[in-house]
């Protein structure tokens, strides 16, 4: 992982942690291989009970680097914003509740799980889906 990626994740990690509607943060995709060095861009799952909130709070009261680009796609029960940091850094944040991991997951989300995935923080075992997911599609 790239010395920008580590920086953001541990600021934005330490910050979402003292996020009462936060419940869990997850890397997904290339970026949550610690020895891809080539990952281009860092995205984060993110379960909240309330995502209108979170996303608010992440684009108005997380501070990292002047955000150039914002782009926003509601997906219903996932809604996943980008955003294009001034020194050229891009963060997907996907947001999600939990509800969202009680329906099948999608070819494009399970695609991008076997790419990888790694839990940073959570409350409590939310995310125990996606790893059986993962060792059943491995299993395949």
């Amino acid at each position: 992982m790239r010395t920008d990626h580590y920086k953001l994740m541990y600021d934005f990690v330490s910050w979402a942690g003292e996020q009462s509607h936060i419940a869990g943060i997850a890397l997904v995709g290339p970026c949550a291989d610690d020895e891809n060095e080539e990952a281009g861009e860092l995205t984060f799952l993110l379960l909240s009970d309330k995502k209108s909130k979170t996303i608010d709070a992440i684009l108005h009261q997380f501070h990292f680097e002047e955000m150039e680009q914002v782009t926003k796609e509601d997906r219903g029960s996932l809604v996943t914003i980008r955003i294009s940091y001034a020194s050229g850094l891009e963060v997907e944040f996907g947001v999600a509740d939990e509800a969202w991991l009680q329906v099948p997951i999608e070819q494009a989300a399970g695609d991008a799980f076997m790419q990888g995935f790694k839990v940073i923080w959570e409350r409590e075992a939310l995310f125990e889906e996606i790893g059986r997911y993962i060792e059943r599609r491995l299993l395949e």
